[in-house]
């Protein structure tokens, strides 16, 4: 059960969070890749996973600058950026939600919250995605890449007036941190996630399978 009155904004991720999107991002990022060699490309998608919410420029920068070591690499991280997001667009449209994500966020509008979008997908891109799936409006502001989710979530705790209580919806370890950093209170959404020691550093606290059986209060 969540008090939502002891809070005074709600920030949510985006994949895993609302979407069904992670494994689609995790896929992307191999096609995204097509003349590169299998096993390098296997072993930056499980880097990937170790660390979602982290923006595809620094993990395309980090596959071609810290695991190749090539230098010069703009043209091919670009590519690759392009690849990317011709991959994902259209699959973020049609994706489905997390169960009960919709419902929960429509009830938090109906009750006049405060609510945000913290992500690593690119800002532009996932405004638009929100604004074709007509679920641009139940959100304050929506957040996303180039900024990191720090940068993010520091964007959103200097629009309140202290004293502030906020919760953050994430399935990251990078949400966790961002929370954390801010004071903010945090509840990992565990089944569509793809952060293997999350339940390990949760401690089994604060979590949830989906949204589906959340109370509001």
């Amino acid at each position: 059960m969540i008090n939502i009155d002891k809070y005074d904004f709600f920030i949510f991720d985006c994949d895993g969070v609302i979407l069904d999107s992670n494994k689609l991002k995790s896929n992307a990022f191999t096609e995204a890749l097509p003349d590169e060699p299998s096993d390098l490309v296997a072993e930056f998608v499980e880097y990937h996973k170790e660390n979602g919410g982290i923006s595809r420029y620094e993990k395309f920068r980090y596959y071609f600058e810290g695991m190749k070591k090539q230098v010069e690499a703009e043209a091919k991280i670009e590519k690759a950026l392009n690849n990317f997001a011709a991959i994902v667009s259209q699959g973020l449209i049609s994706c489905n939600y997390i169960p009960g994500a919709l419902k929960f966020i429509e009830n938090l509008f109906k009750l006049n919250k405060r609510v945000f979008v913290v992500s690593g997908s690119d800002e532009n891109e996932l405004i638009q995605v929100f604004i074709k799936r007509g679920i641009d409006h139940y959100f304050e502001k929506i957040y996303g890449s180039p900024a990191n989710k720090t940068e993010n979530t520091s964007k959103v705790v200097s629009n309140m007036k202290n004293p502030i209580i906020g919760l953050f919806f994430g399935d990251s370890k990078s949400d966790y941190d961002a929370a954390k950093k801010f004071g903010i209170d945090f509840v990992f959404v565990k089944d569509y996630s793809e952060w293997e020691n999350g339940l390990e550093i949760m401690d089994y606290k604060n979590t949830i399978n989906s949204f589906e059986k959340i109370l509001l209060t």
